[in-house]
């Protein structure tokens, strides 16, 4: 009997002594729910509501999942977006963006010119200086896409050099998204010459860009930050987010102060 008590003592001992011995084990439902937590936030798809829509716009309702904290239980909340009608799926590319660039001497950067576009956006009712761009048709490549937009909207021919990843123009008001499609125009060629000269607009814009007053505008590789700046000032115009911070960056790489 005393043999038996103190094998007991020992045993209880030991285990008072685990660090392991106050640990519950996880159950399946905390090991579920660990688990689920890890993924959110996350949108649940299947609670959007379409609130109202247009031939190009749809504005919806999204319900999305957050971890409950200690003050609250309720897991949802809500979010607005504009969605495009044309959007085929959350993962489809709605557009391209082209960063095209003139090369006049091969040897001598200076002198490229960057192609962007200046035109009248209703919804800032103004116009802005942004770089060409256009919406992907069904089944198209974006490559192609790019090369089918640049001509309808500058009249150049380019060469597609790369086409990035979709990146997102405004994520906190919609889920659309572009590839930045970057092109070579080479001024040698005849075509791109002889529209090089041309002053009035290009046949090749659509009705809805030609009542805009859509037009290429080409600005200097070198002091393109500075370009921006100035037509700020002396023609009140809007730059693209996107385009201000290309313009940007670029200038950080010239070694300037921004």
């Amino acid at each position: 009997m005393l043999l038996n008590r103190r094998l007991l003592l020992t045993s209880l001992s030991t285990r008072l002594r685990s660090p392991f011995l106050h640990l519950p084990h996880p159950s399946a439902a905390m090991l579920s729910s660990s688990a689920n937590n890890s993924d959110l936030p996350c949108v649940d798809h299947g609670l959007t509501e379409t609130i109202g829509t247009t031939r190009w716009m749809r504005l919806e309702t999204l319900s999305y999942r957050v971890a409950p904290d200690e003050d609250s239980s309720n897991t949802i909340r809500k979010w607005d977006r504009a969605v495009r009608t044309t959007k085929k799926s959350e993962d489809s590319v709605d557009a391209v963006v082209i960063l095209a660039i003139l090369q006049y001497d091969e040897n001598d950067p200076s002198k490229d010119e960057i192609v962007c576009v200046k035109q009248f956006r209703p919804p800032v009712d103004g116009y802005t200086i942004e770089l060409p761009a256009g919406l992907i048709d069904p089944n198209e490549d974006p490559a192609v896409a790019a090369a089918r937009e640049f001509k309808e909207e500058t009249g150049y021919i380019g060469t597609v050099i790369s086409v990035s990843p979709p990146s997102f123009l405004s994520p906190g008001l919609t889920n659309e998204s572009a590839c930045m499609v970057r092109m070579k125009v080479d001024m040698t060629d005849e075509h791109n010459a002889k529209n090089h000269k041309r002053t009035e607009a290009n046949d090749g814009l659509e009705g809805c860009e030609k009542d805009r007053g859509l037009e290429k505008l080409l600005l200097p590789r070198i002091g393109f930050l500075d370009a921006l700046h100035m037509l700020q000032k002396r023609d009140g115009v809007k730059i693209f987010a996107a385009l201000y911070s290309l313009a940007v960056g670029m200038c950080i790489n010239e070694g300037a102060q921004v």
